[in-house]
């Protein structure tokens, strides 16, 4: 299992939100870069990054995202707010290793056919929820869609894999809800992502054991509650 880092980018800053609302910042970062290549020389194999902004609809990073990618020699994998097919092209163009694409595959079964069959095992679909809801953009909204329905419905589309946030969970650092992971793993054979809530090696050993291709590591390590190092080195 990969244990990744997350760079969450909102207004040019390296944050990290509670449950994803705007104005619950808890870590506020200026060196978007100096984050990035910490995280890369504490040994992360990929660098997870979602342009905040653009996943609410006030702005862009892409600037920040094409300095981290062109600035590092690891892989990344992006998304907040993709939703075209230009978005897509310009952030494969600029180096991304693997684009995630949350509320336009949700809406729209057409597009996300489309892009994957472009871009095969390229498109990361992001299905975050809270219960059993998917919700989109930037967590703002529900979907009315059931989380397993979804990824059953996109399972055999040539996407990489699907991107699990546990919304309830995210940034609280009070631990994992193992059930809808296990859920999860059981529906799909593609690689499971997952993040939310991942607050100690615990949840990490647990997350392995229910077959996680990788971990985001968020809050927990931005505070200390995960020495990073030590994970990848007992998960690599």
């Amino acid at each position: 299992m990969k244990v990744v880092p997350a760079i969450d980018i909102k207004g040019g800053k390296c944050v990290q939100l509670v449950g994803g609302k705007p104005g619950t910042e808890k870590i506020e970062i200026e060196d978007v870069m100096g984050v990035a290549r910490k995280w890369q020389a504490d040994g992360a194999e990929l660098v997870h990054v979602i342009d905040l902004d653009s996943a609410l609809g006030t702005g862009n990073n892409e600037r920040v995202i094409e300095m981290i990618a062109g600035g590092l020699s690891v892989p990344i994998q992006v998304g907040g707010g993709v939703r075209s097919e230009e978005h897509v092209q310009r952030l494969f163009d600029i180096g991304c290793e693997r684009v995630i694409v949350g509320t336009r595959a949700i809406e729209d079964r057409k597009f996300i056919e489309k892009i994957a069959a472009d871009y095969p095992d390229g498109i990361v679909v992001a299905v975050d929820a809270i219960a059993n809801e998917i919700l989109v953009r930037g967590w703002q909204e529900g979907s009315g869609k059931a989380l397993l329905d979804v990824v059953r419905d996109l399972e055999p589309l040539p996407i990489f894999g699907f991107l699990y946030t546990n919304v309830e969970v995210e940034g609280r650092l009070q631990g994992i809800d193992p059930v809808p992971i296990q859920a999860l793993a059981n529906v799909s054979k593609k690689p499971l992502i997952v993040s939310g809530g991942i607050t100690t090696m615990d949840d990490l050993d647990l997350l392995q054991k229910m077959g996680a291709h990788s971990a985001v590591l968020g809050m927990a390590i931005y505070t200390g509650k995960i020495d990073f190092r030590k994970a990848v080195r007992e998960f690599r």
